[in-house]
């Protein structure tokens, strides 16, 4: 089996866009419409412009960051990795509603009934060969999934789990919110080529929309169409700026081009000539892609030659056609070519099609920051994959998702599981976030990795790219206001010892938008929360082997449900402010051998004595660490964001030195 290429980064973080404030009647919440982007910055930046990857569906980013038979140390990665292979600086968005930018029913409205199904998923994506009633004939020829792509396929438990966002029931709303985050996300990071899946293509022609001058190439991969219908302004359902101008979307008339039987294209909808032109995407250069074997495969045309009729360059890339990108014909893929057994392979059109537009614009040097990582690998997977019969189909439940980064030198005998708190996900390890300016700044998950420990970041079920769906997970609590968390900040940011950057007063602290944008409402049920947490946890280490499990705040029970478990897999417990679990939920006798210690900051208003007493009295090994007791002053609740983030970090690594032996 061959191993992955080393990836080296000159930084690895993260950004939110967008983050507005809604007053509620309990509190100050976020409007939802935030965007989130994570990016990777290769060492050696081998091409001038970076490429932002845009999910489509109910996906989000993990569609373009892995495939479904992919894991550790085996070759087979996703589009975002063989983009930094390749030399280019990647961002990687989840739209609003979507995988890490959480949906909020407080803000967004119910969700949407019922969640995906592994028959919705078969049928579209990853089986429609075998489905009763096939979207068409193209669907015979599907090879390229690598498994059966039915329900016991263990490639579907890795597609499924992360599918499901949704965001506002207004497409045109939802299209002028995407409007404005493409425009901040460009002025933010300059010139950039963008690429597209499904339903999130109009990106693409939005993006060129607001920033003609910044957009150096729009690709979709199979885009939203065909033209029209719901995308009344073509191919988008927002205002577009035409030539001759249109002020509503009832202008634009239509007639419709019939295509011979033969061809096996569906009719389309295109402009009554004089066709308006796209006076925005003239400029930019454009390429759509078509798989043998999709559902797309009838109707691309159709959004090509709209786009040709609207003055817009625009390349058809038809994967099982040879022509001026395919050398050779590729066979087999249908929707989501990006996570298919020859995906690297589809990717090399795309690749050669973008140099051909690149210029002679030279990539500019990176800037190496704190958050730089020398890697051997690093990807995700899913686990706690449980399926739930629904009275229309089943889907899946308790999923937990995980992020490895594994160093290129591995000093320390066992990985590092790192689990967020309360109503947060994995950022949390992965410092403030890209806040703009020269500085990015690191958090544990790179203190870890540049210690030489492998590191396994979770998001619990119900957070982050683990998403909610009150049909997997029961009823969902309310979303934490700022003034609950800013409670938390204002103990810190005063005083001769303030360790929280901002001021922590809503409204006036950038920080504390970036630190709110990811928070979402827990399972109301939370002794469900804690089996899903024990069986996932348990299933991580049955793949990874012996861990240590470092936890924070509400996920503190996380490491003793999972040495319960597990007693010889978990090697060591590092509970920062967290608490134990429901007395009688584990075993105590489970525990013993396994050095604990529990971390307090001096600011947080939290007892660790209660904990550390029961664990003593129960004959375990646990360490009462209060920060103060070691000369750490100031700190708060979130001791993993703060300006001495470094000085907790080293403390407790210290303390795993010493403590915990192979």
């Amino acid at each position: 089996m061959e191993s992955n290429k080393p990836i080296n980064l000159a930084a690895w973080s993260y950004f939110w866009l967008g983050v507005e404030r809604e007053v509620l009647a309990r509190g100050t919440v976020t409007s939802g419409r935030q965007m989130y982007v994570e990016y990777w910055t290769p060492a050696q930046v081998r091409h001038p412009y970076p490429i932002v990857m845009i999910h489509g569906g109910g996906g989000q980013g993990t569609d373009w960051m892995g495939r479904p038979d992919g894991g550790l140390s085996d070759n087979k990665r996703g589009w975002a990795m063989y983009f930094i292979e390749e030399g280019y600086r990647v961002y990687v968005v989840d739209r609003p509603g979507h995988g890490r930018s959480p949906f909020h029913p407080d803000v967004h409205g119910p969700f949407p009934q019922g969640a995906t199904t592994y028959t919705q998923v078969a049928r579209q994506f990853t089986a429609p060969e075998k489905a009763e009633k096939p979207y068409g004939p193209q669907a015979a020829k599907h090879t390229q999934w690598p498994g059966t792509g039915v329900e016991g396929d263990p490639t579907v438990d890795q597609v499924i789990p992360g599918q499901g966002g949704s965001f506002l029931a207004d497409l045109e709303a939802t299209h002028n919110v995407w409007k404005q985050r493409l425009g901040e996300l460009f002025d933010r990071i300059g010139p950039a080529f963008i690429m597209t899946h499904s339903m999130g293509g109009p990106n693409a022609w939005i993006a060129g929309e607001v920033r003609p001058d910044l957009v150096k190439g729009m690709i979709g991969i199979e885009p939203a169409g065909p033209p029209f219908g719901n995308l009344k302004y073509g191919l988008t359902a927002c205002k577009m700026t035409f030539d001759p101008p249109v002020n509503d979307a009832s202008e634009l008339k239509t007639v419709k081009v019939t295509q011979p039987e033969s061809s096996g294209l569906d009719p389309y909808l295109i402009q009554a000539e004089p066709a308006r032109k796209l006076k925005n995407l003239a400029n930019i250069p454009a390429v759509v892609v078509t798989s043998e074997a999709s559902y797309h495969a009838p109707y691309d045309a159709g959004s090509v030659a709209f786009l040709r009729q609207a003055g817009v360059k625009v390349d058809h890339i038809k994967l099982a056609d040879s022509g001026a990108f395919i050398a050779k014909p590729i066979r087999g893929n249908a929707h989501f070519m990006m996570m298919e057994k020859n995906n690297r392979e589809v990717l090399q059109p795309v690749l050669d099609w973008m140099r051909t537009r690149e210029g002679k614009a030279q990539a500019a040097a990176p800037k190496s920051t704190e958050t730089a990582l020398n890697l051997a690998d690093l990807g995700h997977f899913w686990v706690g994959v449980n399926k739930k019969k629904m009275p229309y189909g089943t889907i899946v439940s308790g999923q937990m998702f995980v992020q490895y980064l594994i160093p290129q030198q591995v000093r320390h005998p066992y990985p590092i599981v790192l689990v967020h708190g309360g109503g947060a996900q994995m950022l949390h390890y992965m410092g403030q976030g890209d806040l703009g300016g020269e500085n990015v700044e690191a958090g544990w998950a790179h203190y870890f990795v540049q210690a030489g420990y492998r590191v396994y970041l979770i998001d619990r079920p119900g957070h982050g790219r683990a998403p909610y769906h009150p049909d997997a997970l029961g009823p969902i609590g309310m979303l934490p206001t700022y003034e609950q968390i800013a409670g938390d900040l204002l103990r810190t940011s005063n005083g001769p010892n303030k360790r929280w950057q901002g001021t922590g007063v809503v409204g006036k602290d950038a920080r504390l938008d970036q630190l709110f944008a990811q928070q979402n409402a827990a399972p109301q049920d939370t002794a469900m929360a804690h089996r899903m947490w024990a069986a996932g946890g348990a299933e991580l280490l049955d793949k990874i082997g012996p861990a240590i499990v470092l936890s924070h705040s509400a996920a503190g029970p996380f490491g003793y449900l999972v040495a319960n478990q597990r007693p010889k897999l978990v090697k060591g417990i590092v509970a920062v402010e967290g608490g134990l679990p429901t007395p009688g939920s584990v075993q105590m006798d489970n525990l013993k051998g396994i050095p604990i210690a529990i971390v307090t900051a001096e600011n947080s208003g939290r007892n660790s004595t209660p904990s550390v007493t029961t664990l003593k009295d129960a004959g375990c090994d646990v360490d009462d660490v209060t920060l103060k007791s070691k000369g750490i002053l100031g700190n708060g609740h979130f001791m993993m964001l703060e300006n001495n983030r470094q000085q907790v970090f080293d403390l407790i690594s210290g303390w795993l030195n010493d403590k915990v032996k192979a």
